[in-house]
């Protein structure tokens, strides 16, 4: 009589993955579950989850739970051991200890000079500054963001007109934790962590030195203004012809200064 085979613990671990596979790509899941909140979230776009304090929504319960926390109960756990950072979740403290203190930017982009340390940061620069997507509208006015985190951070402080985030050293307060961290890195500790690899220039901010790079080194004159035929390297430069140049222009200043 022929010896008989059982099936291998992993074999049916991967048919049960299979028997919950997305059926809009190729995610598998372990149970039906996590396969109906994907399809929920990720491709109908769901955001049931609306926070009680500001106009955020999302696409999970403990997506709010962890919003509701940092951004208004304002709680700072997960403290740096390298500087006066904190940060309200565990994943946000090792990004900066890998960006900030290793230094570490694994993601280049493949389109420019700038690295960063996470592949979801290099991916949201390629989307808005080279793909030039603006897929979040403001509900309130022309402006439109690449990131729904922009979104968010710009109601709370155009239109909400909230500065909830004080600096211990001066008079200065802001819409987000992330901005007062880098007043407080650049204005009171001096800090220029973000160096030019073409001169010696240095920046506070990444942001800035990819600004320099395009403008100065790479002569990039990517923001036209849609009024004239004049170009500009930066999308402020653009916003301050568009207001002294086009000041008639219907929502000008606004929809161009993102």
């Amino acid at each position: 009589m022929p010896k008989l085979i059982k099936p291998r613990k992993h074999t049916e671990a991967k048919q049960s993955r299979r028997a919950h596979a997305c059926p809009r790509c190729d995610s598998t899941f372990v149970c039906r579950s996590k396969r109906d909140r994907h399809v929920h979230t990720v491709h109908e776009k769901r955001k049931d989850h609306a926070c009680p304090h500001c106009a955020a929504a999302f696409g999970r319960a403990g997506t709010l739970a962890v919003h509701v926390r940092t951004v208004h109960e304002k709680r700072r756990d997960h403290a740096c051991p390298h500087c006066a950072a904190a940060f309200g979740q565990a994943r946000d403290l090792t990004r900066h200890v890998r960006a900030v203190h290793e230094k570490r930017k694994d993601h280049a982009c493949p389109h420019c000079a700038a690295a960063f340390g996470e592949a979801s940061s290099l991916a949201k620069h390629v989307r808005t500054v080279h793909e030039k997507r603006r897929d979040h509208a403001c509900p309130h006015c022309a402006a439109a963001f690449g990131a729904t985190s922009h979104l968010t951070a710009h109601v709370r402080t155009v239109h909400e007109k909230r500065r909830d985030h004080a600096c211990p050293h001066c008079t200065a307060a802001f819409g987000g934790a992330s901005d007062l961290t880098k007043h407080v890195r650049m204005v009171h500790e001096k800090r220029r962590d973000h160096a030019c690899p073409h001169c010696d220039a240095v920046f506070g901010r990444a942001g800035h030195r990819t600004r320099h790079v395009r403008s100065v080194h790479e002569k990039r004159r990517d923001h036209a203004c849609p009024h004239c035929a004049v170009v500009f390297s930066t999308t402020a430069n653009r916003a301050r012809h568009v207001r002294k140049q086009h000041p008639d222009s219907t929502g000008g200043s606004h929809a161009f200064s993102i």
